[in-house]
């Protein structure tokens, strides 16, 4: 009787020790050996997120009991692949959370594939880290599904076709690239591209290239200054932007492109109506191209960059990166009529507790990245991807998770998900969420 006691008791008390053994490492970037309370704002941030992410899923009364081991990678790659190899040689973690930067991680990928083990990486945005590499992961679209992503989008659903770029020549490139060939594999045109030194910011010239070769390229009506035999002949045509009585009360000057589209100098042969020649550009309508793209690396350029744009008269819509997602800086310079789209990794549901955190705009994103990517692998292993092998295949396969602060379907293990923002007027809306 007493050995069958114990043989019944082993048997429940096993596989509690088993699940007590399911561990997540975290490789964060906390910078304890640093004095500088700004530079360990991001690991500090993201690992309040993941704490309390953990800290949901325990209340939640999930049968599989996990803990985490903290590790701090200090931004350096030999202190990551340490970790990498640390956590990959202990059996009893399934999962490394992090690196946090795509520097720390460029180089030791090959250590996730060594070990077998997956690595969630919630904001690394180098192209191909886990395209490459089979246990690497990347929650946040690189540079290239940006460029790429905003492009198509501008395309498809703003009927957009030829494009001018303005960049930064680094950082910049990197989406400006992406985006430029996104565009032509589409049969499109990027018309233009004018680079600005990250250095300097200063952008003038640029602008002013790109306001030369625009109204070289167009054509253009004034309805202010129409005969009555050109008002009879445009009375009857169709429109594609506003509408005939509307334009002539308002005098416009307006691209034949913007009117008529591709069709547009057939029309106007056709009806014997020829451009009229324009001096003043600030209230001219452009139309032959269509938006001008500027990846920017942040406020810095914003503040650079937006108030020459608008004072050009260019008047075309801006296509930009996610560096554009700053209200503060967007509420603070603005666009007047100018219409920017941009896409965005990060957008936060209504539903989201932040308003007692008293947190900055930066610290509420990363610890919105730290919980989001935590709850992701959570509700993975609840799933019953208990193992290495379980979890990487179930992540491999994620299509359509939405989080907190973004949706994320993964293709070659990357996310090609992001959300579409829109800011006119003052008023910043979110569009659409939008996969490539």
């Amino acid at each position: 009787m007493k050995k069958f006691t114990l043989t019944i008791l082993l048997l429940i008390i096993i596989p509690c020790i088993v699940r007590s053994q399911i561990k997540i490492g975290l490789a964060l970037p906390l910078m304890t050996g640093s004095s500088d309370e700004a530079e360990k704002m991001t690991g500090t941030q993201m690992l309040n997120g993941i704490k309390d992410a953990l800290e949901d899923y325990n209340k939640s009364g999930s049968g599989v009991k996990i803990s985490t081991v903290t590790e701090d990678t200090k931004k350096n790659q030999s202190a990551t692949l340490d970790i990498l190899n640390k956590f990959g040689s202990d059996s009893s973690v399934i999962a490394v959370l992090g690196p946090v930067y795509s520097s720390e991680l460029v180089n030791n990928t090959g250590a996730a594939l060594f070990h077998k083990i997956p690595v969630i990486t919630p904001t690394a945005t180098l192209n191909n880290l886990a395209k490459n590499n089979p246990y690497v992961f990347q929650l946040n679209p690189t540079y290239d599904v940006r460029g790429r992503l905003i492009a198509i989008y501008a395309m498809n659903e703003l009927g957009m076709k030829n494009f001018v770029i303005l960049s930064e020549n680094a950082y910049g490139k990197n989406f400006a690239d992406s985006f430029s060939d996104e565009v032509l594999k589409n049969k499109g045109t990027v018309e233009l591209t004018e680079y600005y030194s990250k250095d300097s910011v200063s952008v003038s010239g640029q602008i002013e290239n790109i306001k030369k070769f625009i109204f070289e390229k167009d054509k253009f009506i004034d309805f202010g200054k129409l005969t009555a035999n050109q008002n009879d002949k445009l009375k009857s045509l169709k429109y594609d932007y506003s509408d005939f009585s509307r334009l002539k009360a308002e005098g416009a000057v307006i691209s034949i492109y913007r009117l008529f589209g591709k069709n547009a100098v057939r029309i106007m042969d056709s009806l014997k109506i020829f451009p009229s020649v324009i001096t003043e550009m600030k209230s001219v309508i452009p139309g032959y191209v269509n938006a001008v793209y500027i990846p920017v690396s942040g406020n810095e350029d914003i503040k650079a960059i937006l108030p020459l744009y608008l004072a050009s008269g260019i008047n075309l819509p801006i296509l930009g990166n996610s560096d554009w997602n700053n209200s503060e800086a967007l509420t603070e310079y603005g666009t007047g009529n100018t219409e920017l789209y941009y896409d965005s990794d990060f957008y936060l549901k209504d539903d989201a507790d932040i308003n007692n955190r008293g947190l900055s705009e930066q610290e509420i994103k990363n610890y919105y990245f730290g919980y989001d990517a935590m709850k992701l692998i959570l509700d993975k292993i609840s799933e019953g991807n208990k193992s290495r092998q379980s979890l990487n295949n179930a992540l491999e396969a994620l299509k359509n998770y939405i989080s907190l602060h973004n949706r994320i379907t993964l293709s070659e293990r990357t996310n090609h998900s992001m959300s579409v923002m829109n800011f006119k007027n003052g008023i910043l809306k979110k569009v659409s969420d939008y996969e490539y």
